[in-house]
């Protein structure tokens, strides 16, 4: 027989088992509405995260002009192709087209198209590479502007290649893992000529030295002053061909052309080309890096 008072601790203990059943019950259904509500926040959350980093990138990497480099090349430069057109692929250029002119009536033409099929296959771009074919080569000696300027007139009256900007080069030059890094940014801001320095194959009388000793201890000194990185400034005499790039509408409003007001050409072209561009312009940059090599 139980007594009064065990009954009594008894009642008591059922009443604190349901009393800690309903207290549970209550916070399991509060823990699983915060838990859902964190889960929906949570969800908000990285929504949100990953729609601003979007709208980051949208806003912050708009797309670089599309540049187009203009490859002068013949016969014996072909085997240099691949060289020049794997260094423009891996400079993160990002938006950029390679037209290529020959300008040698003796060019094995097979053998340049079947050695721009073959860096088109390399770099997984049917097209990046595309050999241009406007008229006959002049007969005279005009250092492949002739038909450079064919070009260019084809460019100023056509949008086919949707080219911004552009850069003069021959077919044996290369360029630094950097350069699309470092113009790109001046592309975007719209200027009209921008310009880098560069490695000439050229002597400059300036870099000239030789030192002769009889004594074993110093060393000798022979330098012809070529293979030198010059400081490019926007001048017939500090500049090479493939060391600057021109938004395509600013020689378009100016009828720029390499040929003379006499129709000529000469060895120096390029030079005097970008010195009279410069005169028609207050938005040109000069970088102090070395990005090209003249071979």
């Amino acid at each position: 027989m139980i007594s009064h008072f065990t009954l009594k601790r008894l009642t008591i203990y059922v009443f604190c088992l349901i009393l800690n059943l309903i207290v549970i019950a209550l916070l399991s259904d509060s823990f699983t509405l915060i838990t859902h509500e964190s889960i929906r926040n949570n969800e908000n959350y990285f929504n949100f995260t990953h729609l601003h980093a979007a709208f980051n990138r949208s806003t912050s990497t708009a797309a670089a002009p599309r540049l187009c480099i203009l490859v002068r090349t013949y016969g014996s430069q072909i085997g240099y192709l691949p060289v020049l057109v794997l260094s423009l692929f891996h400079s993160h250029l990002e938006n950029d087209r390679i037209l290529v002119i020959n300008t040698d009536n003796r060019t094995d033409i097979r053998l340049l198209n079947d050695t721009i099929r073959f860096v088109n296959t390399l770099v997984a771009r049917k097209d990046y590479v595309t050999l241009l074919d406007y008229g006959l080569l002049s007969v005279g000696t005009d250092f492949g502007y002739y038909m450079t300027d064919q070009v260019l007139t084809y460019l100023y009256n056509s949008s086919k290649w949707d080219c911004q900007y552009i850069t003069f080069t021959n077919g044996d030059n290369f360029y630094s893992r950097v350069f699309g890094s470092k113009i790109i940014p001046h592309m975007k801001g719209g200027m009209d000529i921008i310009a880098w320095g560069f490695v000439s194959h050229h002597s400059w009388p300036e870099f000239q030295e030789m030192t002769v000793t009889k004594h074993r201890s110093v060393p000798q000194i022979f330098d012809d002053g070529s293979n030198k990185c010059i400081s490019v400034s926007l001048k017939s005499s500090r500049a090479d061909l493939g060391a600057a790039a021109y938004r395509l509408t600013f020689l378009k409003r100016h009828h720029l052309f390499f040929r003379d007001l006499h129709g000529k050409y000469s060895l120096n072209s390029d030079g005097i080309f970008i010195q009279r561009a410069a005169m028609l312009t207050n938005s040109s940059v000069l970088l102090r890096q070395t990005l090209f090599v003249h071979q």
